[in-house]
């Protein structure tokens, strides 16, 4: 009795169900993301493969430049906002996140067409084509637009099945388009022109998801016309400030872990390469993709117990979550290294095989590390502690990214891969941030309701 009375109240358990529904659609997505390499290594080789890898981190640099991370901020209020009620509220923060993203993806669309063909050749040393198809995909945020909104309207209203919908039906056709561009073409049109495609279709399932989810729950979830009528009356500035803080901690991290290393890679060493290191990242992320199952429903989750001010109750969510995502991730992929070669056999050409394996041996302790920091982000917006997580990541970036740059340099094929290993050892500090936040604010104040300011 006792153990079927822990499993039911673990199937009636929100945040498990709504990781759950997530966590099989990242696996879907891994696995797309897996298929799409094993299809690209076959149809372009790995110079071309490797080119279409860089025009994608050029593009990604640029936006990463000026996201302010707006999709965190706008979840995490409009979860706050559903949790008390305020449907005003939540809707304004959707109609904010339409407007600020539509502005700054309209200005990194126009930039790129600029800039980044010349960036490429004069900085980069790659052919001008890589830049031209940079600042083509330069416009995915902005076609991206409605699949970015309804996914905050899903994650802050935690209705997880639609968005994992969303996601599984935007990375199927990704991965269908992309290869038959490059199937096409045999160069890096084809895959560009697919990803550009396979964003407008995803838009617009996102789109129809939404519309139904509202249909269903129309108290709680608002409809698209509200969110547009509310556009032309929030300020920019609604979230430019915590935007700000939220986005300097996540694009740091994205930038030194996967758009500056693919940079380097073709600065210093060859397109082959880059290849290389961004199929093993995959290959390697495919355990992690739990994490982001898991981040997307904390997200909501923790931002209710800080808008109820259980603190307390917050910290050990937060504890919990990191542990058991960490030994679950980090089993996982200890686990699946010796099935690696196996695999890697039967599913690339033969160029491609010892490459991938020596890279995914020398990221597997990163990996393994940074699998316990799933919340971080989290916890840093909803307890108002930005700035710290802001100083962490700049510290981090000041020392990791000269040791990478350093260490690229010296070893031009593997230099990279050790650089990112030794530098997601860095996320240690994270955990112990909060630790000592937990002790400071609620076990030495006797308050679980304090909430740094």
């Amino acid at each position: 009795m006792g153990a079927n009375s822990k499993l039911r109240e673990l199937v009636r358990n929100k945040f498990l169900r709504d990781t759950g529904t997530l966590q099989v659609g990242a696996f879907l997505v891994a696995g797309g993301n897996f298929l799409s390499a094993v299809g690209l290594a076959f149809l372009l080789g790995s110079t071309r493969q490797g080119e279409f890898y860089v025009s994608i981190s050029l593009y990604s640099f640029l936006w990463f430049l000026v996201n302010l991370g707006l999709v965190s901020v706008t979840v995490s209020h409009v979860s706050a906002a559903l949790a008390t009620k305020d449907r005003r509220e939540a809707t304004s923060w959707l109609a904010y996140l339409l407007k600020a993203y539509a502005v700054l993806g309209g200005v990194v669309g126009v930039a790129g067409v600029f800039v980044l063909p010349w960036a490429a050749v004069h900085l980069l040393d790659a052919r001008s084509e890589v830049g031209y198809y940079a600042g083509l995909l330069a416009f995915t945020p902005l076609i991206d637009l409605p699949r970015v909104v309804a996914g905050a309207g899903f994650q802050g209203a935690r209705r997880m099945l639609p968005l994992a919908q969303s996601d599984n039906g935007f990375e199927l056709v990704r991965v269908f388009l992309v290869l038959l561009g490059a199937l096409l073409t045999g160069d890096l049109r084809g895959p560009a022109i697919g990803s550009l495609a396979a964003s407008l279709v995803g838009s617009v399932l996102a789109l129809d998801l939404y519309r139904r989810e509202h249909r269903a729950i129309p108290d709680l979830l608002p409809g698209v016309g509200e969110i547009l009528r509310h556009v032309r009356d929030v300020p920019l500035r609604k979230g430019l400030a915590v935007g700000l803080r939220m986005g300097a901690v996540q694009n740091l991290n994205a930038m030194g872990t996967q758009i500056l290393p693919a940079l380097l890679l073709q600065a210093v060493g060859s397109p082959a390469w880059v290849a290389y290191l961004r199929i093993a990242q995959r290959i390697m992320a495919v355990p992690l993709m739990a994490v982001r199952a898991i981040s997307r429903t904390a997200l909501p989750a923790l931002s209710e117990l800080a808008g109820a001010k259980e603190m307390r109750g917050l910290c050990r969510a937060y504890f919990r979550t990191s542990l058991y995502s960490g030994l679950l991730i980090g089993g996982a992929i200890l686990a699946g290294l010796p099935l690696l070669p196996l695999l890697l056999e039967r599913a690339f050409p033969s160029d491609f095989q010892a490459p991938i394996w020596t890279i995914c041996l020398i990221l597997a302790p990163g990996y393994v590390v940074i699998s316990f920091s799933i919340a971080n982000d989290t916890f840093y917006l909803v307890t108002k502690t930005l700035r710290v997580g802001i100083l962490l990541s700049i510290l981090g970036a000041l020392i990791n990214l000269p040791l990478i740059a350093a260490l690229a340099w010296a070893f031009p094929t593997v230099g990279v891969a050790w650089g990112l290993s030794i530098s997601m050892m860095w996320s240690l500090w994270h955990p112990a941030y909060v630790y000592w936040w937990y002790r400071r604010n609620v076990v030495a104040q006797g308050n679980p309701e304090a909430i740094a300011s």
